[in-house]
């Protein structure tokens, strides 16, 4: 009787020492994990502390500066001449109040259109629509 209860406590100290070391080997596979993760945060932040810098160097250059204030026309020569990628009427359409709400009221009435067209339609009419642009 005496081995039969000796037997059992070595067991559970047994079963006691596997749960030991299993939950040892957890509890480093998390801080191992953690500290990957810290470490890689802390490279991809290192890299863009570094492109920041690099922006920065680049942006205290006097090149940079002369060509920034040549695009706002500030440092221009006698000889240079200004280009202008748009003309004054495409310009004057996104910058005049009045043209502007022209503007909006035909890509609204261009919208109600298609609302309306839409309507009229059945589902399967309309899945044809969204999926092919195709009206009947």
């Amino acid at each position: 009787m005496k081995k039969q209860y000796i037997f059992l406590v070595i067991i559970f100290i047994l079963f006691y020492m596997i749960y030991l070391i299993s939950s040892y080997k957890y509890k480093e596979y998390k801080i191992n994990s953690h500290i990957e993760e810290i470490s890689r945060l802390n490279s991809e932040i290192s890299e863009s502390i570094e492109k920041a810098e690099d922006l920065i160097d680049y942006k205290n250059t006097k090149s940079y500066k002369n060509k920034l204030l040549k695009q706002e026309q500030w440092l221009k020569n006698k000889d240079e001449k200004v280009v202008y990628l748009t003309d004054e009427k495409k310009y004057k359409k996104f910058t005049d109040p009045n043209s502007m709400i022209n503007y909006e009221k035909n890509i609204l009435n261009q919208i109600k259109k298609e609302n309306d067209i839409i309507e009229q339609m059945t589902n399967f009419e309309k899945w044809n629509y969204y999926i092919f642009w195709k009206t009947k």
